[in-house]
């Protein structure tokens, strides 16, 4: 971020969909501790309220609501209790996915096509209908919507989870065009290799897991949750304000080395 910059999101709405899953929860700390209110969306009542609990609030405050973003109306109506309390929505980051992302394409279902899409796809469409329409009549608004590296560079049996972000990519570029001039800003957020639950459970299936990630990596490590949340806490502040219609890829140049040695090797 540089020592000069001084990030401020107090007085700022937050609404943070997957807000009780790993990085969810971590964006709505990162916020939270730059003054903003965050609202935390999910399914899990239970869940989000251990979300919730963790959140520290003597920056900001924090408040949650269990719904289903996949669904019309559900959203809706979650938004029109948000709106009871809060005029308006000034940050909208979606981090709601679905819990299967993987499988051969041609073993696959109808139904397990649409179930994922439903979550990555569906639920940031309606995400970004429902709650940038607020932004709009502000004239200012910030949306991160997460993709993922799979969008440039993948690996076999993610074809579903590919094609999700790679729409959610679509649509915040289409959505930046937009509404620009509107004051509403919209960019995307590619994680590569986080440790998160997930990522965690992968490289505990094997050593070599981990040995082949870092060997592509040239950072040589795999990135931290915090690396993201502070790259979105950047992209919603003011300091990102001429931002717009990016994807902006954390991965430590994973997805940019076409090289085929180790670069754990390198002298």
């Amino acid at each position: 971020m540089g020592e000069n910059i001084m990030l401020d999101l107090s007085g700022r709405v937050a609404v943070i969909t997957g807000g009780s899953g790993a990085l969810g929860l971590a964006v709505a700390k990162e916020l939270n501790g730059l003054g903003a209110h965050v609202i935390l969306l999910g399914r899990s009542f239970d869940n989000l309220s251990e979300a919730s609990s963790q959140i520290d609030s003597t920056s900001g405050s924090s408040s949650f609501y269990s719904c289903d973003v996949s669904n019309e109306d559900s959203l809706a109506q979650t938004a029109k209790k948000i709106y009871a309390v809060h005029p308006a929505v000034d940050i909208l980051v979606t981090c709601a996915a679905s819990p299967a992302a993987g499988g051969k394409f041609e073993e696959s279902s109808l139904d397990e096509w649409r179930s994922l899409l439903a979550t990555d796809l569906d639920g940031v469409y309606l995400a970004c209908r429902i709650f940038g329409k607020s932004m709009i009549e502000k004239s200012y608004g910030r949306i991160v919507n997460l993709t993922s590296f799979h969008n440039i560079a993948t690996y076999p049996y993610r074809s579903g989870y590919n094609a999700a972000k790679s729409g959610v990519e679509g649509l915040s570029r289409a959505l930046a065009v937009e509404w620009g001039h509107y004051g509403v800003t919209v960019n995307t957020v590619a994680p590569g290799p986080i440790l998160t639950p997930r990522t965690e459970f992968f490289l505990s299936q094997d050593e070599a897991n981990l040995d082949g990630m870092l060997s592509r990596t040239p950072n040589i490590r795999v990135g931290k949750i915090e690396d993201v949340s502070a790259t979105i806490a950047f992209l919603v502040s003011s300091e990102a304000k001429h931002i717009n219609g990016q994807q902006i890829v954390i991965d430590g140049g994973w997805t940019k080395n076409a090289w085929w040695g180790n670069q754990t090797e390198l002298d």
